[in-house]
């Protein structure tokens, strides 16, 4: 460690335990945890030295749902590669000790030392976590389920031809094939044909299954 980012870290310190969110240095060539206020570890019920020796890979996929990397990697590798004092903010999905179920932060990175040739050495995160009961965090998961939905069901949804997506629309708004004949001047059995293809390629099980493509892919 040069002896600027030395100083940076002991003032930092001096002050992190005081702040009411985590706070934490990452090493970015290595991704390596250099330091975690307490209130950061005792969120994650551990210690700076047993993060350090988990090491940065075991860390995100014991602690972090790693589907969320592919929201807010791409934006800190972009903030890496700038010269600019720009911060980046993101959602989490962080799993504390005992809760079964991911807890929902707001994230926020910057670089937090460079080298004498500019170039990021050290990146500094602070992350505060939101009160599952606010109506925003409720929004926000519902938001970043609908991310994992797209995520995992895409590749089904691109099976669909034109006429096959604009039929899923009609399913989950509760057409019978009869009136969806009706709507788009088909035969009745055409229109069942359809609605059978549709729910073996999006492998359906019920009419809630159908709702939940179509409201995720804008549909209704």
């Amino acid at each position: 460690m040069d002896k600027t980012f030395t100083q940076k870290l002991s003032d930092i310190q001096s002050i992190a335990d005081d702040l009411p969110s985590a706070l934490i240095i990452h090493e970015v060539e290595t991704l390596q945890i250099v330091y975690m206020n307490s209130v950061g570890l005792d969120i994650l019920g551990t210690t700076l030295g047993e993060l350090q020796a988990i090491g940065p890979d075991a860390y995100h996929v014991k602690y972090f749902n790693t589907e969320d990397s592919n929201e807010y990697v791409p934006k800190i590798l972009h903030l890496i590669k700038s010269k600019t004092q720009e911060q980046v903010s993101y959602f989490q999905q962080v799993r504390v000790p005992d809760n079964p179920e991911w807890q929902l932060f707001v994230s926020n990175t910057k670089v937090f030392a460079r080298n004498d040739a500019g170039d990021a050495t050290y990146m500094l995160t602070i992350a505060s976590r939101l009160d599952p009961v606010h109506h925003i965090t409720t929004k926000v998961n519902r938001l970043m389920n609908e991310i994992a939905f797209l995520r995992h069901n895409n590749l089904l949804f691109l099976t669909l031809t034109r006429r096959e997506k604009e039929i899923l629309k009609y399913i989950a708004m509760g057409m019978s094939s009869a009136e969806i004949s009706t709507k788009l001047f088909i035969a009745p059995a055409t229109a069942e044909t359809h609605r059978k293809n549709i729910k073996n390629k999006l492998h359906l099980k019920n009419n809630y299954d159908a709702v939940m493509f179509a409201q995720a892919y804008n549909l209704v």
